[in-house]
């Protein structure tokens, strides 16, 4: 060992001398080629998962740590790091004697500056050439790097234990605190950590691990860093660990961040995953939770023997186009799984019919009271049923819509055209295939389907009153230096007018409250919503619930991946069944500590009170009129300037014929009139010369002239003939309302001579 201490001025010399003429090696692409690990944020910027290669790691920049927190690892490292010139000779002439009275090397003796060469440079051996080779390469490292530089490189590159790398990850790992937020206790501990991670890191030798701390603390109140007392406090504080939740986390969410990182970098998953970037995105965590709580709950999803069926959910801010959760599936545990909300694409059913048919519809100038003939057709080579079997002759649109009925559905998809409702649709994002081209696409009988993100997304658009934003996950993304490589800029396109918008949604509040989704009225919040079911006499193989207010639109399929073994859900298993079981409680959960918001009217929709009878009867909406009675007024929204300017004739005071006519001829009395209303009846009445009258008949609301023939041959006297007219549906005290009776008209029958006076 004696050598050592004579090879000291040489090193020296040695150290001098290749630096003059670069001799080393010295490579600063080494230095700060690291593997970092890939953040993904939540929209408020926190962490929700750290992606790495091999290793994690966080690089930070040492000038912004505290004091307190360099000068633990200065101490337990390299207490003359900022005097020495890259090695330091007290310490080498130190650590030589430690060797010669040992009979070995085993004192290192290196500076941080020398472990950070011999991390990136060189071998651990302890050779004199080795450590020759690092005292120049260190010394080499000190004239192009300044002190902070190499203390911010070294702290980023050792290693912490845990699968922490550099201080950033450890502080984050074990603490859940940023390095810049480090205690000095905590400081002294991750410090203590480095000269043995499997002696000494907390999560496996917590005791050790405390008791390296101290030796730590000692050391900075030994170099003035610290004051004893300052130590002994420190020493007492106790090590609370944090679950690091963040760690190599996956979901759906997280995938679907990843692949479109890597489309808008144009890069791989590897690099994107070493790199060092930070993803920020549009997840809302407690959403993402409550979906990911709801798919773990078997309650929620139809079976097929001892099989549930799979599920895709997808929820985005209506006013962003910013996805706030996502579930692929139900299976949570494989990283960049099968993502069935972005990758399947299923038959809609029903629930395309609101953006295919309902909308360009609306937007061609039909109403919310338009009437659709629900009656059983044949379409050539197209033969649609209803999903009971049953017909309800004319409906209003609204009735159409809210009862899911095929048949107006398709009527009307053929009437405005396919290829017009087609690249009406194709403005909501929703994909057509070339041989898309059939009436059968109005009830969802695509060639390959659509997806739940993009199905989710043409809703989205609907909630945010007309306004199409393409639906994304990605935000911002930045690279280790910080530089902003992008930042989503979402191009925003109107693409139903914010009145239709209004009317369509007004339409689809009605499927949640009374029609096929109607178990979402008991959520308590004003929703809109769409089902979709798809399926043959073996049972439904795909269900579908749209659903949104104005805050979130959300979709929701259910299903099996195949037919495999004949795999299929229940026959009554629709969309309005557990899919509105799990998107009901979604919205519950998601309004459970604040209001939900109610739909807002726009300025241009106004609500117009409709006939009921009208709409019954005739098929046509026209107004209620000051005699309609309460529960016959049906209210209905209308873009201003759609609604019906016409009152209802149905209810009216009942007017008495004015061209009653009674002719004798042959022994008979032929009585005619022309009802004034074919909405009121009528009863005619024959008068004796005393006054006493005899109801000769009751015409039942005529729509024709009437004509009545009295038997007179019986008669003998004067007689006269009239005609009170009375409205069946206006009740006064529970008797139909008569009017004033018409002039009478008045015969003489003599001796079988008839006359009229």
């Amino acid at each position: 060992m004696l050598l050592t201490l004579v090879f000291l001025p040489a090193l020296v010399g040695a150290v001098w001398i290749f630096s003059q003429d670069a001799w080393g090696a010295l490579d600063l692409e080494k230095i700060y080629a690291t593997e970092e690990t890939l953040l993904v944020t939540d929209r408020s910027g926190a962490v929700v998962s750290r992606l790495y290669l091999n290793e994690n790691r966080v690089s930070i920049d040492a000038r912004a740590l505290p004091d307190h927190v360099k000068n633990a690892f200065l101490a337990a490292e390299d207490a003359r790091f900022y005097s020495h010139p890259g090695f330091d000779l007290i310490r080498i002439a130190g650590a030589a004697l430690h060797d010669l009275r040992a009979g070995s090397y085993v004192e290192g003796a290196s500076t941080i500056t020398q472990q950070l060469i011999k991390l990136t440079h060189l071998s651990s051996e302890k050779t004199l050439d080795r450590k020759a080779d690092e005292a120049i390469l260190s010394y080499q490292l000190e004239q192009q790097l300044g002190k902070d530089e190499i203390l911010s490189c070294y702290l980023n590159r050792v290693y912490f234990g845990g699968g922490y790398y550099g201080i950033e990850a450890a502080a984050e790992g074990y603490f859940g605190v940023h390095a810049s937020e480090l205690t000095l206790a905590q400081s002294a501990l991750l410090a203590g950590v480095l000269k043995s991670p499997a002696t000494y890191a907390p999560h496996l030798r917590p005791e050790a691990s405390i008791g390296r701390r101290g030796v730590v603390l000692d050391l900075m109140a030994g170099y003035d860093m610290i004051s004893e007392e300052e130590a002994a406090r420190a020493k007492t504080e106790p090590l609370c660990l944090a679950a690091d939740t963040a760690k190599q986390k996956h979901n759906s969410y997280i995938d679907l961040a990843l692949t479109e990182a890597c489309d808008l970098l144009s890069c791989d998953l590897d690099a994107l995953l070493t790199g060092g970037y930070t993803i920020e995105t549009a997840m809302d965590p407690d959403a993402q939770q409550i979906a990911e709580a709801a798919f773990s709950d078997d309650a929620y999803f139809p079976a097929y023997g001892d099989e549930s069926a799979e599920g895709a959910l997808v929820l985005i801010d209506a006013k962003t186009g910013g996805v706030c959760a996502i579930v692929g599936g139900r299976d949570r545990k494989t990283a960049l799984g099968f993502n069935r909300a972005t990758r399947i694409r299923r038959q809609p059913g029903s629930a395309i019919k609101p953006i295919l048919v309902y909308a360009p519809a609306l937007e061609a100038g039909y109403t919310a009271a338009s009437m659709l003939l629900d009656e059983a057709a044949d379409f050539g080579d197209y033969v649609p049923k209803n999903a009971n079997g049953r017909y309800s002759g004319w409906v209003t649109m609204r009735e159409a819509v809210t009862r899911s009925l095929n048949l107006p559905a398709v009527t009307l998809f053929r009437d405005l055209g396919v290829s017009e409702c087609k690249a009406f649709a194709a403005r909501f994002g929703i994909a057509f295939d070339v041989r898309d081209d059939s009436l059968a696409l109005a009830l969802g009988g695509f060639t390959y389907g659509v997806s739940p993100y993009r199905l989710c997304g043409a809703y989205a658009a609907l909630a945010s009153g007309g306004i199409y934003r393409a639906p994304y996950a990605v935000t911002r993304i930045v690279d280790r230096a910080g530089t902003e490589l992008y930042r989503r800029t979402p191009p925003e396109t109107r693409v139903l007018s914010e009145g239709n918008a209004y009317v369509l949604t007004s339409m689809l509040r009605s499927v949640a409250q009374s029609g096929t989704a109607s178990l979402l009225s008991n959520v308590g919040i004003p929703l809109a919503a769409k089902t979709g079911t798809v399926g043959d006499a073996s049972g439904n193989r795909d269900v579908w619930l749209a659903c949104y207010n104005p805050d979130y639109a959300a979709v929701v399929w259910m299903g099996f991946d195949d037919a495999a073994g004949g795999r299929c859900l229940p026959k009554d298993c629709g969309g309005g069944t557990y899919p509105a079981m799990l998107l009901g409680d979604v919205f519950s959960a998601l309004y459970r500590n604040r209001p939900a918001p109610d739909f807002r009217m726009p300025d241009d929709v106004v609500t117009a009170a409709l006939d009921g009878a009208m709409l019954e009867s005739e098929h046509v909406a026209v107004l209620a009129n000051s005699l309609t009675p309460k529960d016959r007024i049906v209210y209905e929204c209308f873009v201003r300037g759609t609604e019906p300017a016409a009152e209802s004739p149905y209810w009216q005071i009942p007017e008495p014929p004015d061209d009653l006519s009674v002719l004798l001829s042959d022994g008979e009395a032929e009585i005619s009139f022309t009802p004034p209303s074919r909405y009121c009846s009528y009863r005619l009445y024959r008068e004796d010369e005393d006054g006493f009258s005899v109801l000769l008949g009751t015409f039942e609301r005529p729509a024709y002239p009437v004509r009545f023939t009295d038997d007179a041959h019986r008669l003998y006297g004067a007689y006269a003939y009239y005609v009170v007219p009375f409205h069946p549906d206006l009740l006064v005290d529970g008797a139909p309302l008569c009017g004033r009776s018409s002039e009478k008209k008045r015969i003489c029958i003599r001796n079988s001579l008839s006359f009229s006076p």
